[in-house]
């Protein structure tokens, strides 16, 4: 949606900006992709050290090319994380992590579902050990001991010289998580049953929407909003984002099921396409829209910005204590590169960590995405691991 008010109601995201001018520069070119292996069609794809996998057929057929595909990297992932970290460093009881698995799976739509079960058949772990890898960011958030640091920044616009929209988001958590992020997966689905081809960000063996672009541009991404427990009677809110990927083609259509849903746990989820952005602010009893400023910038961190809430804005005993301090460093900078936004400038713009006025934590931030909805590229980071890593996903969400 768009960054200024026009009239009342729903529209109060969206906005008009114009014919978009040429391509902006490119900082980091699109990487080769190496296609490593195919299986019952599905292909493997290698960018150094992302892994791209392109899936099609039925939901349990995509499963299973997924599941052939990455058997080393989910093999590897299980053993590291799951046997590693969860039940031998921090103690958490075999019962206990399966209990966690299977409230995430037991409120999954079918064919999620079928993704899984597809994935057990050929990755080489059962199906209750692919259930374990699947809820891998679970554990401890259920547990209550980790909470969200993610930022979130749109430019379209006059922000970026009517260039196309950038956007920009980093997915922060625990920093043991970097050892995870390790195998990190761009998954395409494109799935035979008329829905819109989508490509997920996520660690290897786990299959919702944090961070996902479809083939026609609509690019969603979630961060997690002010503490307010769970609400485990509610399909979780990853897989919805999933399938409002598969279903909307743009911006404009998606907006009532964003506004419609009711979340899982508290969340914002920030949304754009090729025309503009909006933070869809959600709490458990509530889902209001959000939109830019009047220069068409867009920041969001953990905290609801909406001046509408009857709530504590910023309450340190339920948000991350750099959750203002994120969101005010966005802000800045937005205004500082205002007119200018291209890719390049949002790469830097994530590369600044908050001590030096970022929105950036140097031990926590996990990996980063810059996408251009237009032109249907992404820009992978992950911290310590690989640097920016550009994707052209346009062939793989288009071809037939």
């Amino acid at each position: 949606m768009k960054g200024r008010v026009i009239g009342m109601g729903l529209w109060i995201c969206l906005l008009t900006t114009g014919v978009l001018a040429a391509e902006a520069a490119e900082a980091v070119p699109p990487a080769r992709l190496e296609l490593a292996a195919q299986f019952e069609g599905g292909r493997l794809y290698r960018a150094g050290d992302i892994r791209v996998v392109e899936l099609t057929g039925s939901y349990r057929q995509m499963g299973r090319q997924y599941g052939a595909l990455l058997q080393a990297e989910m093999a590897a992932l299980y053993e590291t994380a799951i046997e590693g970290y969860y039940l031998q460093t921090a103690g958490f009881a075999p019962e206990r992590l399966d209990t966690i698995a299977r409230s995430l799976y037991d409120r999954y739509p079918r064919r999620y579902q079928e993704i899984l079960l597809g994935m057990a058949e050929t990755s080489g772990l059962d199906v209750n050990r692919q259930l374990r890898l699947n809820a891998l960011e679970w554990y401890t958030k259920i547990n209550h001991l980790r909470y969200g640091r993610c930022s979130g920044v749109a430019a379209w616009g006059h922000s970026t010289g009517n260039r196309p929209l950038v956007f920009g988001r980093n997915n922060d958590d625990a920093a043991f998580f970097s050892e995870f992020a390790r195998v990190m997966v761009v998954a395409v689905f494109k799935p035979g049953d008329g829905s819109i081809p989508v490509a997920l960000i996520n660690y290897a063996g786990v299959i919702y929407a944090a961070t996902g672009i479809n083939r026609d541009g609509l690019f969603l991404e979630l961060n997690s909003g002010p503490w307010m427990g769970f609400s485990l009677g509610r399909a979780s809110v990853f897989t919805t984002l999933f399938g409002i990927l598969q279903d909307y083609s743009s911006l404009k259509a998606a907006q009532q099921a964003l506004l419609a849903t009711l979340p899982d746990l508290c969340s914002i989820v920030n949304a754009a396409d090729a025309t503009g952005a909006c933070s869809f602010e959600m709490s458990l009893y509530d889902s209001r829209p959000r939109g830019g400023n009047e220069f068409e910038f867009l920041a969001a961190t953990n905290h609801f910005v909406g001046a509408t809430w009857p709530l504590a804005q910023v309450d340190e005993r339920i948000v991350s204590e750099t959750s203002q301090q994120r969101y005010d460093n966005l802000v800045r900078l937005g205004r500082l590169h205002r007119g200018r936004f291209t890719p390049e400038v949002m790469m830097q713009v994530l590369d600044t960590t908050i001590p030096y006025g970022g929105p950036t934590e140097v031990e926590t931030t996990i990996y980063q995405v810059v996408a251009e909805p237009a032109s249907l590229r992404i820009w992978l980071k992950v911290p310590r691991i690989q640097n920016w890593t550009g994707l052209d996903l346009a062939p793989l969400l288009t071809a037939d």
